[in-house]
């Protein structure tokens, strides 16, 4: 009896039918034909897509060591090779045999794949490798905007080391933030992310951008703000910039613009007066709007989160009342003076000195502290108007009354055809006196203009006084000579209209009469004579006409012959 060596298969029940059976033998050459397909795709597959990619990681046998290569299979079409002497310990004796599993880094990819050892660098070529698969990674995060952890080890004249897998970096110190980067030293010893800019081969190293990741990362912030943000809104933001025209301020991700008008409530020349790159300061939103380039724009104002300084300001300024202040701007029309922040008054350029200028620069400077008088003050219109004559008159002696001939110093308040007007502050506020042209010693009024300026000082003296008026000399100038005492316009006018008295002149009743037949005869007058020649003396018109009468008649006795 032969015994089956094989255990007994357990008892299965026979199919009941030849339909069942088959069923069972379709299904089975299914999935055999299912396997053979996968085999089948598996062989056929190009070579090009199952080769590993440059800096890839992967996973290699120990096929062959030998002096120079070690072969092995990494799971490819054929082995890969790898320099021997990196997997040899510090003795020289070797660190791996045949059928040893590895982890190793792609350094070559192509007809043939070179593996190299992810390790601590040594002079066998290890380093090599390992920086080589290490750029190689670096390269990949470029083209896919991944970003890289370093360490930042020191720093030099231009930006950062940082070191970035074993790869030496540098980040420019444009790059760091962003915007300047007063002190890189900061950074030494700190881990950071970056973005790789680009890799050099030939030196073996890579330039980072913690700036571009910054932007990236505010860009992403700044597009949830502005779906969030509206007008009136108020929010924290940091200075970036400082123009002419206004401060650019960072709100977390957008910039918007303050005005150089809505910085503060005082007047400000240029916004580096009230700011500093890197100030925090409070904003309000004012309006958003999108430019002609599609970015959005964002008009700010710090002054509207600050408290109004004319609020109550009728309180503080009452008309009558004398305030200091600093002269803060200079125009044709008067000076603006600074009385609190926020508050500027107004002095007309009548009100500015207690002379007539021409300029209210004649008078006054930037920077210059003075008194002034409240005129009026308007707090719907935001003006107050001031009057430094009146603080300067206020402070003057008592005016007093002229004398004649005595000498006092003026200032040149206007100049016309006739004279030179001179302003008289001790004879009172607004006393003046004329200095005619014939006593100034010039002929015209463009000469009188060249030599007197407005404002200019001027001595003079008091020559005469008539119904209020003054009438002024130069100190130590001519005099008018003496007037003759004039008599009653009836005594020089003869007793009546017939005579023309002094005057030398023939009464109208002697005036001979027109005579002839019409008005075009010609009317005989009488020979005016001078009183300093001879009435028995021919004048030259005589004797010219005489000398021409004679002329005629001998060219006709002449022409005769």
């Amino acid at each position: 009896m032969t015994t089956n060596e094989n255990p007994t298969p357990p008892e299965t029940t026979p199919p009941d039918t030849e339909g069942d059976f088959e069923a069972s033998s379709a299904e089975f050459a299914k999935a055999l034909q299912e396997f053979e397909r996968r085999q089948s795709g598996a062989e056929s597959v190009p070579m090009a897509e199952t080769q590993p990619a440059v800096g890839e990681r992967l996973s290699a046998r120990v096929v062959s060591v030998g002096e120079s290569h070690v072969l092995l299979d990494y799971g490819g079409r054929s082995e890969g090779v790898a320099e021997t002497p990196q997997f040899r310990n510090e003795d020289g004796s070797m660190g791996i045999i045949p059928g040893d599993q590895l982890e190793l880094y792609v350094v070559e990819s192509g007809e043939q794949v070179v593996l190299a050892k992810a390790a601590t660098p040594s002079k066998a070529g290890g380093a090599r490798a390992e920086r080589v698969a290490a750029l190689a990674a670096l390269r990949e995060t470029i083209d896919a905007g991944v970003p890289v952890t370093g360490k930042v080890t020191g720093t030099n004249s231009g930006g950062l080391v940082v070191d970035v897998g074993g790869v030496r970096a540098f980040c420019p110190v444009s790059q760091i933030e962003n915007g300047f980067c007063a002190d890189p030293g900061v950074y030494v010893g700190q881990t950071l992310e970056f973005l790789v800019a680009s890799v050099e081969e030939g030196r073996g190293s890579a330039v980072l951008s913690r700036r571009k990741l910054l932007r990236r990362s505010e860009e992403a912030s700044g597009r949830q703000l502005l779906s969030e943000l509206k007008p009136g809104d108020e929010r924290e933001a940091v200075v970036r910039r400082l123009e002419p025209f206004g401060a650019f301020v960072g709100l977390g991700g957008v910039d918007g613009l303050v005005h150089v008008s809505e910085i503060r409530h005082e007047r400000t020349n240029h916004p580096k007066e009230a700011l500093k790159v890197g100030e925090r300061v409070k904003v309000k939103v004012l309006k958003i709007e999108t430019g002609k380039d599609g970015k959005p724009r964002i008009a700010l104002s710090i002054k509207a989160v600050s408290p109004d300084p004319w609020e109550g300001v009728t309180e503080r300024f009452k008309p009558g009342e004398r305030v200091s202040g600093t002269v803060v701007r200079l125009t044709d029309f008067g000076a603006f003076i600074a009385l609190a922040p926020g508050i500027d008054g107004l002095v007309h350029v009548s009100e500015v000195a207690s002379h007539r200028i021409a300029t209210v620069k004649d008078a006054l400077k930037r920077h210059q502290a003075v008194e002034a008088i409240v005129l009026s003050v308007d707090a719907d219109k935001r003006r107050i108007a001031l009057s430094v004559r009146q603080a300067l008159e206020a402070s003057l002696p008592p005016a007093r009354t002229p004398q004649i001939g005595e000498t006092v110093e003026g200032r040149v308040g206007n100049v016309v055809a006739f004279g030179v007007f001179v302003d008289l502050p001790e004879f009172g506020p607004r006393a003046s006196g004329l200095l005619p042209r014939e006593l100034s010693g010039h002929a015209g009024e463009a000469e009188m203009k060249e030599q007197f300026k407005i404002g200019q000082p001027v001595r003079v003296e008091v020559i005469e006084l008539r119904e209020g008026k003054i009438r002024l000399g130069l100190e130590g100038g001519p005099r008018p000579e003496p007037r003759a005492p004039r008599a009653p316009r009836a005594e020089r006018e003869g007793g009546g209209r017939s005579g023309r008295g002094e005057r030398g002149g023939r009464e109208r009743s002697d005036r001979p009469r027109r005579e002839g037949p019409g008005r075009g005869a010609r009317e005989e007058r009488p020979n005016i004579v001078s009183s300093t020649v001879p009435a028995n003396e021919p004048t030259t018109m005589a004797l010219a006409l005489r000398k021409a009468m004679e002329d005629a008649r001998r060219k006709a006795e002449g022409q005769g012959r």
